[in-house]
This record gives C-alpha cells, structure tokens and sequence, in this order.
C-alpha cells in the first residue's frame, strides 16, 4: 500500500517561536522595569540619608560652635546636656526634620564631655610649649536628623569626636620671666610648682618650699651672698619638700602674645595701636580688646564707662541721672536717684608710703557692681547680651587711668569690697599699679584659709600689687602718719595675679617674691596675710618703680601664707581673660 507523505508546515512552529521570545521580552522588560524601580528607590534612599547626614552634622556643628565659643572665652560649660538643644535653624530649608538623641529624645542632640585630664609635653599645640601643663577635653557629639512628610523618612545619625585643648598661664605657684629672688624675714611655706626662666637665689633658712623648684639658670641654694645685688645676704639654706632644685632647664615659652619679651608682654596691658582691628587674632592679645567692661576717665577725672560689643566696638554707658517725680498736685517733688551706670566706679586719693607720692585711683567697688549687674537695668541688659553673645555673665573690666601723672601723683586703681564676686568671676586689667583694699574673693570660714572651694575664677593684671588691709584709713594715713599707728589686721586675696615687680640692681634688692605683694601697714607676726592663687611676673614695673627699701620702713612683714589655687587645673575654673593657647582638634567624624 503506498502512503502518501505529509507535507512541512513552518508557520505553526514560527508563530510559536515569536511569542516564546514575546514572552521572555515582556518577562525582561518586566524584570527591567522592576529593577530600574527598586534602583530609583535606593537611589532616593541614598539621597534621602545623604541629606539626613548633612542635617544631622549641621546639628552636631551647631553645638561643638556653641562649645567652641564658650571654650575660647573660658566658659564651658561642664555641664554637657546644655549644648543639646542648640540646634540649626530649618526656616529656609525645603526639607524638614526631627532631631533626636541616643535615646530617642526628640529636639535635642547628645553631647558628652569627660573631665579635663593634665598631662606634660603637650607636643599637639607646639614643641615650644613642652614642659607646661596642658588641659585636654575629650568631647562627643551624636545627632540623628529623621526627614518629614518624605516617600522614604530614612534616618541618618553623626557621630563628631573632638578635642577642646588648652595651656593657660595661671600654672605655678610662682613664675618669673625674670631672675626670682626670695628671702623672708619670717618663716613662709610655698605650696605648688615654682619655675624661672633666669635663674633662683633662696636666701633664707626660714623658707619651705613643697612642689618642685626649677629654672633656666642656676638655683642658688647654698649662696649667702644675693648673686642679683651683692649687698643683699642672708643664712641661705631653705628647705626643698618637693624635691632638689633643678638648674639648667629648658626655658618655657608662657601662652601670652607672639612675642614674650618684657616690652611686649607689659604692652599688651596697655591701649593697643589704632590700627589693629580689636576682634583679630592680633587685636584679642591686648586686654583691652577682650574686656567685657572698659571704664576710664578724664585728666580732670570724668568716668566714662563702656560695654564690649561682640563685633568688637563699644557702646557707651550713659552716667547716673537724678530723676524727678511730682507727688500730687504740689509743687514738692521726690527726688530719685538712679544708681544703674557708675555707682561702682568712683575717683579716690590715698598716700603710698613705698612710692612717697599721693594715689590718683580709679576705685572700683565690687559690691556695686554686684547690685549694678543684678538689680539695675542697664546692669541686666548688659549682662543678659553678655551670655548671649559670649556665654558668660559680665566677668572682666579693664581700667584706664588718665590722671595725670608727676613726681608727687601716680594715677593707679584700686578694688575695694572684693569679698564677694560676680558668680562668672573677675578680672581686672589695668596697665597702671593696682591696689586692693580688705579681703579679696574670700569670705566667711574660708578668710584665712587655703580652702578656695566656693571662690569665683579671678584675676589682678596690672603694673604691680599692693594689699592694703580692712583697717587701711585713707584720710588718716597720709604722709608722715607713723607706721606703729598703721595697723592692720589679717586679709585673705584670693587670685591669680599678673604684675611687674622693681629688679635688682647691684646696690638695691628687689624685695623678692616675698614683696609681691607690696605692703604699706606694720602687720607684724600676728597678722596674717593669705594668698591664694598664681604669681607670675613678666616684666619690670613701668610706673610704680620705687625699689623696696629706699630710706626709711614702709612696713613690717606679716605671717605669710601662700599657696597655688588648684582650681586653675580645671579649664572652667581658670580666670576670665587669663592668658592660654587653644585649639580644636578634630578626630574623627562618621555617619551611619
């Protein structure tokens, strides 16, 4: 039987060929699609945590600013958890966004600080500064920015780890830019390190010193016979608790200025040169520029007062005014004084038994300025734009005296009812001698005492020191009152202390460390004088330059008791304006 073949058919198998490949075509551009979708979401994703990165570090910016401000005016604040709602601004931004903290705390941020730790060789802020102590701030800061109203809400946190550094002045008991000498005539006990970068002459058995004795040159412990002035001896052989004295150090190059010489050092004092722009690096190594408060007055003695802007220009402080108010119908009037601009400054007139010349002085009440600064208008303004713009209360006044000056007046200025500072602290700074009358940031148990627990950060800058005590009597003590009716009775200052001193000649002693702080009473063993704080000396004295003993006995010496204030180890604690070098030092910075 003969079968016949069947014939091929291509256009079946074609049709099934194109819609197999139909279907993987519409199953890749499916594929495609979905893969260009899930792209696009972590691309936006990406994008959405990249600006919740930039958020969340403008955050954690915005609060080491505010740190970094308060560390370069020495008011960080130890409490931490005050910079964590210091956050931007999102007025103008087109996205919004909910901070938080590492708990989830909306609205503010973490910040964390560990207690400052002092350490020698401080090598991060310059070989020149080995041998000083250096505070060291270990700071973190985590912000996590959470967008709004967004397709994707992604969340992105910072971490910013930094350190706030610091190498203040105010680290000795007592430093000399100059030859130091010191011999008492009664028994004293230094506490806290001593160093010069000349050389040491101790020239008494009757002295103890407790922490290390170092200088530049030689430390003569054994010299009877004053090396600085070959007329000034004594039994020599004081007592060294703390360890041998060491000579032959390497000098220490102190954190004041660019240029430490004498000149220098005792120009930045002064009123700077016009042409330098008070808030540049240059213009905020002069006092002057950094000062809160800036009071002066007229040759004829008209006080003017000043407030230092943060831009750097001063506004005028308008004088007290007497104002007038009209009780009923009457013509009687009740007349009140408004004491709210210079109640705490005044113009006084004392004798100067060293210097034999009648004090022209800018008088400074502190118990005024306490009540101007809290009670008064004018006084809470200030202090409130203060905070504000320096994160700190009012804490510095800088004295310029224009009083004539001439062979029977020297123009100076003088601190009086000091026992109780402004909270933030104070310094002051005056290119001209200063005085302080009673006790000084000391009061209650603590006069009389090394116990400066409860006392405020403060400073006395000037062209030498002289304690006058409670007793002092400016219109009775005038010239050739005796010094047996002089009499004293003991007084507590607490504060670091920046002045000149009169050096050796080879034919008149210096009076020695022991005549820092110079004396005008006949204090005697039963009197006491306490001092707390920091001695550095950086110069000559430029106006009250009388060698300590002339002819004749401005004084006689009290019971000294003197000791380093250990609150100047911590950065919170060391006085308004003190001297320092500072730095940020970044570390490390991550996002996740």
């Amino acid at each position: 039987m003969q079968t016949k073949k069947k014939s091929f058919q291509p256009g079946g198998y074609a049709l099934l060929i194109t819609m197999v490949f139909i279907g993987i075509t519409l199953l890749l551009l499916v594929s495609v699609m979905s893969w260009a979708n899930s792209n696009a979401k972590q691309t936006h994703r990406n994008n959405m945590f990249n600006t919740s990165s930039a958020a969340a570090e403008a955050a954690a910016e915005a609060a080491v600013a505010y740190m970094e401000r308060d560390f370069y005016n020495q008011s960080l604040n130890t409490n931490a958890s005050i910079y964590t709602t210091n956050l931007p601004s999102q007025t103008s931004w087109p996205i919004q966004f909910t901070f938080t903290d590492t708990n989830g705390t909306a609205n503010r941020i973490s910040v964390s600080t560990s207690p400052a730790n002092w350490s020698t060789n401080i090598v991060f802020l310059g070989n020149q500064y080995q041998g000083l102590f250096g505070a060291v701030a270990q700071c973190t800061v985590i912000a996590t920015a959470t967008p709004s109203n967004q397709l994707y809400n992604v969340p992105a946190t910072v971490k910013e780890e930094f350190q706030l550094a610091s190498i203040p002045i105010f680290q000795f008991a007592i430093f000399y830019n100059l030859n130091m000498e010191i011999d008492p005539g009664a028994t004293m006990s230094v506490i806290g390190p001593v160093f010069s970068n000349g050389g040491i002459w101790a020239g008494t058995g009757n002295l103890t010193f407790n922490s290390s004795v170092k200088a530049v040159n030689q430390v003569y412990t054994t010299n009877t016979v004053d090396p600085y002035d070959t007329n000034k001896s004594d039994s020599a052989g004081a007592h060294f608790n703390g360890g041998t004295p060491l000579g032959g150090q390497d000098a220490l190059s102190m954190p004041i200025g660019t240029n430490t010489s004498a000149t220098a050092v005792r120009d930045l004092l002064g009123l700077p040169p016009t042409n330098i722009v008070a808030t540049s690096l240059q213009g905020q190594q002069y006092f002057y520029n950094s000062a809160d408060l800036v009071v002066s007055n007229s040759s004829s003695g008209v006080i003017s007062n000043y407030y230092r802007n943060q831009d750097g220009s001063l506004s005028y402080i308008a004088p007290d005014v007497a104002t007038y108010t009209t009780n009923g119908s009457g013509s009687s009037k009740t007349i009140t004084t408004n004491y709210n601009n210079y109640s705490f400054v005044t113009n006084v007139s004392f004798y100067d038994y060293r210097e034999g010349k009648t004090v022209s002085a800018v008088q400074v009440d502190v118990s005024a300025l306490n009540k101007w600064l809290t009670n008064n208008a004018t006084g809470i303004q200030k202090n409130n734009i203060n905070n504000t713009d320096k994160g700190h209360t009012i804490n510095s006044i800088y004295v310029y005296n224009n009083a004539t000056a001439s062979s029977t007046k020297l123009p100076s200025v003088r601190m009086v009812n000091g026992s109780v500072l402004p909270s933030a602290g104070l310094t002051v700074v005056t290119p001209d001698p200063l005085y302080v009358l009673g006790n000084y940031n000391a009061t209650g148990s603590a006069v009389g005492t090394t116990n400066t627990a409860n006392t405020a950060p403060a400073a006395l800058m000037g062209d030498a020191l002289t304690v006058l005590s409670t007793n002092w009597n400016d219109s009775k003590y005038t010239n050739g009152y005796a010094l047996n009716n002089r009499n004293p009775v003991s007084t507590t200052v607490n504060a670091a202390t920046f002045e000149g001193i009169v050096p050796s000649t080879s034919t008149a002693y210096s009076g020695g460390v022991e005549n820092f702080l110079r004396l005008l009473e006949n204090w005697g063993s039963s009197t006491t004088l306490t001092y707390n704080g920091s001695i550095v000396v950086m110069f000559p004295s430029q106006f009250a330059t009388n060698h300590w003993i002339t002819t004749g006995t401005y004084y006689n010496a009290p019971t000294r008791k003197w000791a380093f204030d250990l609150n100047f180890m911590q950065q919170n604690k060391v006085p308004p304006l003190t001297p320092s070098v500072k730095a940020l030092i970044r570390q490390r910075w991550s996002a996740y």
